[in-house]
């Protein structure tokens, strides 16, 4: 017989069984609905692993969606586009173009760089860890896309000069307020006068450089505008005037005895030679024209200065034929020595005033020649500069000269520009004919991209860490690899920068041994050291895609004589990559894969036209005079 509390549980388990029956297929239905959204969601956002976010962009390109590679292909069309371009400086209205690259020993020397290839990859990768937050992260670039720009690094030493080339004669240096200084024979004493300083016009470059720099980590390849300031003296003729007295009494107290107790060497600044360096200044009290003092100043540094002497070896058919013992080295602490002689000449006495030194220390010593662990070679690298003209055969064979023999230290990152370097006449280097914008211009060591290339190939074979390179900007025969004619493992270097670099991590000093082969038209660069046991190599490059040139360039010089026309053969432009391999003695094998960009070059056509000064620099700088175009700042003058 059934009890109360029996009944109510039968009649409990009939209202669930209902409700259950009458719910279980909308919450079926919800669930699996929720699973199939969340599996399609999961699905949609891993489709864009490796590919950029939706509706992502830079500037006015869209990226959405696109792979690592269109999207770097897309970027890098822009890109070729801006720099064979150049901008459009813009100055009251009228128009110029900016030249961004310099046509040197049949290449292109880029005076900007985009990181393309880091920009990519970072948006690629910008996901979230959690799955269901990257989901999130996903829908909201749908609705509210991220705009972003790429990193850009502007060569301003090399701009600037474009710029005064560009605009010649509106750029007027403002002149200080100095002192008119004269030796009376008849009053037996210095005259001293203030002399009022004049005004000048000058480019407010670093609102420029900011502006262009924005635009173009947007790729925006439009006008950037250029603005002059007014620029007036610092000091006044007055305020110089109150300082005349402190400059008689210096100069009454010359010469001052500048002395090297090391090799008891003296040189005497005189009353003649400070008379035209002493400047006013804010402060009330005079001050030393650091330039000019460093004018006078580089006799005595140039006959003191010994540049410390690395301990150098010379192999041949394997066998050490000459060796070169170490040097200490000495150079004079110009900005120390400087400070001295200011503070000696304002102090009131005469004494003698040391010259500031700074020891160099070589970084390979004759002592450690013992201990290098030459015993094999490590790697070679090879190429061809067949055909080249006169003077880059010779710039070849002087940066063959100046790295034979080198010793590299355990841990020293070799750096080429700081082994070649400086590319003076005086270091052996001639120069080369240059384009840039419309000038042809000479520049000095033209042909050293040679020697980058096979250090490069010599660094790879050798199983090393690369830790700078940079490909050319355009097919050049003499960089294609030696394996299959294609381009792509070669390597550029432009003082500043691009520079070449690798580091020796090995236990030991290795050998650098550069050889030229005349007859041949040859380099084999070879490192001799101790093997660990690695092994480098690297694959015949691979070219993705050849991109075709366009239409010849016109544009009229004022370099060439009227109706002469010289041009550059146009370079068809391509994609490479290649696969650099280490293998270590523990079997761990790294791979770097190394993409480059080649931009196509068309033809480009220099025509002589008349030289003539151009009214339209003039008419710059007459509407630059006016108030409402004109800023004002005060000159800085050295104190």
């Amino acid at each position: 017989m059934s009890t109360p509390e029996h009944l109510s549980d039968l009649l409990s388990d009939k209202k669930v069984g209902g409700f259950w029956k009458t719910t279980r297929l909308p919450i079926i239905v919800v669930v699996a609905l929720t699973i199939f959204a969340v599996s399609a969601a999961y699905v949609w956002a891993e489709s864009y692993n490796g590919r950029m976010p939706p509706r992502s962009s830079i500037g006015d390109i869209t990226l959405g969606g696109m792979t690592t590679s269109e999207a770097e292909q897309r970027i890098q069309e822009r890109v070729d586009a801006i720099l064979t371009t150049g901008i459009t400086v813009v100055m009251n209205s009228q128009e110029k173009q900016l030249p961004l690259v310099t046509l040197v020993s049949g290449d292109l020397i880029e005076d900007v760089h985009f990181s393309i290839n880091e920009f990519v990859d970072q948006l690629a990768n910008t996901r979230h860890p959690n799955p269901i937050l990257n989901i999130g992260y996903l829908l909201t670039e749908i609705i509210d896309p991220t705009r972003t720009t790429v990193s850009v690094e502007l060569q301003r030493g090399q701009l600037t000069q474009s710029l005064l080339n560009l605009y010649p004669n509106i750029q007027t240096l403002s002149i200080p307020t100095t002192f008119d200084v004269t030796y009376s024979e008849s009053e037996e004493r210095w005259l001293v006068e203030a002399k009022e300083g004049e005004p000048g016009i000058e480019f407010q470059l670093d609102l420029f450089f900011s502006d262009l720099e924005s635009q173009l980590s947007q790729l925006n390849g439009g006008s950037v505008e250029l603005e002059l300031l007014d620029v007036s003296p610092s000091v006044s003729k007055d305020e110089a005037q109150k300082q005349a007295e402190q400059v008689t009494a210096v100069l009454d107290r010359a010469p001052y005895v500048i002395a090297f107790t090391e090799d008891e060497k003296t040189w005497d600044l005189t009353s003649v030679s400070l008379a035209t360096m002493l400047i006013p200044t804010h402060t009330e009290t005079i001050s030393l024209d650091a330039d000019l003092f460093f004018q006078w100043f580089t006799t005595i540094s140039e006959e003191v200065n010994q540049a410390a002497v690395n301990a150098r070896l010379e192999v041949k058919d394997g066998r050490v034929t000459d060796f070169v013992e170490s040097e200490e080295g000495r150079e004079v602490d110009g900005e120390t020595t400087y400070q001295r002689v200011l503070v000696a000449i304002l102090s009131g006495k005469n004494k003698p005033i040391n010259l500031a030194m700074v020891v160099e220390e070589p970084m390979v010593k004759t002592g450690d020649i013992n201990d290098l662990g030459i015993t094999e070679i490590l790697g070679t690298g090879t190429s061809s500069y067949r055909g080249s003209p006169t003077n880059r055969r010779h710039n070849i064979q002087n940066g063959v000269d100046l790295l034979n023999g080198l010793l590299i230290a355990p841990g020293e990152t070799f750096s080429l520009i700081e082994a070649l370097r400086p590319f003076t006449y005086e270091n052996g280097y001639l120069a080369e004919l240059v384009i840039k914008g419309d000038k042809i211009e000479p520049e000095l060591g033209g042909g050293l991209c040679q020697i980058g290339t096979t250090t490069f190939r010599a660094t790879m074979n050798a199983g090393l860490p690369v830790t700078e390179r940079q490909n050319h900007s355009l097919v050049v025969s003499y960089y294609n690899d030696p394996a299959n004619g294609n381009p792509g493992t070669d390597a550029t270097i432009y003082e500043p920068a691009p520079d070449y670099k690798f580091t020796n991590d090995t236990d030991h000093y290795i050998l650098f041994q550069a050889e030229n082969f005349t007859e041949t038209q040859d380099l084999r660069f070879t490192f001799w050291g101790t093997s660990d046991g690695r092994k480098g190599t690297y694959e015949p490059p691979v070219v993705t895609r050849w991109i075709p040139v366009g239409a010849t360039q016109y544009i009229e010089t004022e370099n060439l004589e009227p109706g002469v026309e010289q041009c550059q053969g146009a370079h068809i432009g391509a994609d490479a990559s290649f696969t650099y391999t280490v293998t270590h003695a523990d079997g761990t094998i790294e791979e770097t894969v190394y993409t480059s960009h080649y931009r196509p070059l068309p033809q480009i056509c220099l025509i002589g036209v008349d030289p003539e000064v151009t009214e339209e620099d003039e008419t710059l700088l007459d509407e630059n005079l006016s108030e409402e175009s004109m800023g004002e700042v005060d000159s800085t003058e050295t104190e």
